[in-house]
């Protein structure tokens, strides 16, 4: 599981779960393409990953 954060308002069609701006949810990397791939219709981004961003920050610090 992949860590990421809700940048649009939108429901998660396989859980009918409803997603809120700011929020950090928990999906599978498929998961979470197959969403961005399916909210490519609407405008602008819908999930950013967040726990790859922290991997590669730290790495550039040591």
């Amino acid at each position: 599981m992949a860590k990421y954060k809700v940048l649009q308002k939108f429901v998660n069609l396989e859980t009918n779960e409803e997603y809120e701006e700011g929020q950090e949810v928990e999906l599978t990397v498929k998961r979470a393409d197959e969403a961005i791939a399916n909210l490519e219709k609407w405008d602008g981004s819908f999930l950013e990953r967040i726990d790859n961003a922290k991997k590669e920050d730290n790495e550039e610090g040591e």
